[in-house]
């Protein structure tokens, strides 16, 4: 009995899948703790180690990303700890769900045709280096990606069996269908609890169904009621948030935001991560491979137009590209919004076209050898990805300061944000660092503060606090600084660092491959001018790097 079900299972689609799976889970758990915390992951870990009250009632008030992600982080923490590693792995358990929904949505398309279209799309999801990347982070970009492929595999449910949908949703007793609702509604509140921007997503979903109920449905009242029902549970489960989206809509210009319009070249790079390879400003041959892919996308969506069916394939387009539309336009004539990990979800979708480009039949087998070259590349990149330092480096940059400045030293955090990397590193010691943020502990929430980059938890550091802050130390015979994109938050771009580098002898050690973090250290520092022009910086070269 064992061996026949065996041998079934081994003759099925399930096989194939099983063992594209458990790729990505190794892709996914690989050195999951090897790089530090980045500062995001570090500010997710902060508020999931706080009390509940903290995440669901000022949270919101600090932060302008939903806090369920936090909630559920908070959950992890209990069950499997604070290391790095364990944090990850929870992003680890959205992606792989996404994966499923991916390779299932796949099978719903393109089951009748094969195995490999769904198994092409799956191999590409679970190889994606971006996925890998967003996989291994302490942040919801994953959980977001994982309700989009729910809120798609719904869609086409409906889509393929359009009969399921004439019957009222509260006559409704066959499994599948109540799934494919529950699908719809909890993907589409998630893609909101999940992050602001799921309302981009959602749009595209909105209207693949308004065309389906005009064109499939002849606008049936009692399909529009169905729907109408579904997206009030969706509405009903976001709710206790509706209030916080309304003000991070509504006071996204107060003091300022740090995310600007990209350039062509910038844009060209999105389009890239998003649709093709993860860093093509660092690799311009990812460009080429991009076409690559996006050729083999435009060739799946033709065999599935031709060959499976219209609106499969036009609902399918619509999710791979209606958000990159929207969030560029938003970006360019409102607010910016374009940013690559809000894009990530859009691979979904993207992978399921691309796998159908299977379907095709070109001459000399181009479609398989670009895919075998497509997916080589992919493979080799998810190795590859593993060399290098992706993530800011914390935990040497905590440990450099904590062995060599001394209790009696103050140890400045340019801006307060730094104080959470300290506080996360040195968790488990005795460190007797003397740390002071600017202007104020983090989360510093106050109307005499101004905030440049969006919520109340970072504020600006004023010329007149950065002047006392130097000034109330320089009693001391050394002062340390930690500099984490200092430039956003001086009320004058520059003047921290200048008047603490003309008041003392300074040595500037910035961090092997990421300049935006800086360590400095003041000698002999006096509230009189010593020198004319700063005594460190990079301008003439006056700096060195951190041992790490």
């Amino acid at each position: 009995m064992m061996s026949h079900r065996f041998e079934s299972f081994r003759a099925s689609h399930w096989s194939g899948f099983a063992l594209i799976f458990l790729v990505a889970l190794l892709l996914r758990i690989y050195a999951i703790g090897q790089e530090s915390l980045w500062i995001d992951e570090i500010r997710t870990y902060w508020f999931s180690s706080s009390t509940w009250d903290r995440i669901w009632v000022d949270y919101p008030t600090l932060e302008v990303h939903p806090p369920l992600y936090f909630a559920l982080q908070k959950i992890w923490i209990s069950l499997l700890g604070t290391s790095e590693g364990a944090m990850r792995s929870l992003a680890v358990m959205f992606s792989l769900c996404a994966l499923f929904l991916v390779y299932l949505t796949a099978r719903l398309v393109t089951g009748e045709k094969g195995k490999w279209p769904a198994w092409t799309a799956a191999t590409l999801f679970a190889i994606a280096t971006q996925q890998i990347h967003y996989a291994q982070e302490v942040r919801f970009y994953a959980a977001l990606t994982m309700a989009f492929a729910l809120l798609i595999y719904g869609t086409v449910w409906f889509l393929k069996n359009p009969q399921n949908a004439v019957q009222p949703i509260w006559k409704v007793r066959r499994i599948g269908t109540i799934g494919a609702y529950g699908g719809l509604a909890i993907g589409s509140a998630f893609l909101m609890w999940f992050h602001s921007l799921g309302a981009l997503y959602n749009l595209s979903f909105a209207l693949i169904i308004f065309v389906w109920w005009i064109t499939a449905h002849r606008a049936s009242a009692i399909v529009l009621l169905n729907f109408i029902i579904v997206m009030g549970v969706a509405v009903a489960i976001y709710s206790p948030n509706l209030g916080n989206l309304f003000n991070t809509v509504f006071g996204m210009h107060e003091g300022g935001y740090w995310l600007k319009a990209p350039s062509f070249e910038r844009l060209g790079e999105l389009f890239a991560f998003t649709y093709g390879f993860d860093q093509p400003e660092q690799n311009k041959v990812d460009f080429g491979l991009t076409a690559i892919v996006v050729a083999l996308g435009v060739i799946g969506t033709y065999g599935l137009w031709t060959r499976v069916r219209k609106d499969l394939t036009l609902a399918l387009v619509i999710f791979a590209g209606m958000p990159f539309f929207l969030s560029a336009s938003i970006t360019y004539l409102l607010q910016p919004t374009l940013l690559d990990r809000t894009l990530l979800p859009m691979f979904a979708p993207w992978s399921v076209l691309v796998g159908a480009s299977v379907l095709v039949k070109l001459p000399y087998r181009a479609v398989t050898v670009a895919l075998i070259a497509v997916l080589g590349a992919y493979a080799i990149y998810a190795v590859d990805y593993y060399k290098d330092t992706r993530k800011e480096p914390w935990r040497d940059v905590v440990k450099y300061v904590e062995m060599n400045a001394k209790p009696d030293e103050p140890v400045f955090l340019m801006n307060n944000i730094v104080q959470i990397a300290f506080n996360y590193y040195l968790r488990n010691t005795h460190s007797e660092l003397d740390l002071r943020p600017l202007p104020a502990p983090f989360p510093a929430n106050s109307d005499v503060y101004s905030y440049p980059i969006g919520g109340h938890s970072e504020p600006a550091v004023t010329d007149a606090r950065a002047k006392e802050a130097f000034d109330q130390a320089a009693g001391s015979q050394r002062i340390w600084m930690v500099a984490r994109s200092s430039f956003r938050f001086e009320e004058t771009d520059g003047y921290l660092e200048n008047y603490y580098a003309t008041h003392a002898d300074c040595t500037m050690l910035a961090v092997p491959g990421n300049l935006g973090i800086l360590v400095y250290r003041y000698d002999n520092p006096s509230i009189a001018q010593k020198y004319e022009k700063p005594s460190c910086g990079f301008e003439g070269d006056k700096f060195g790097y951190l041992p790490f």
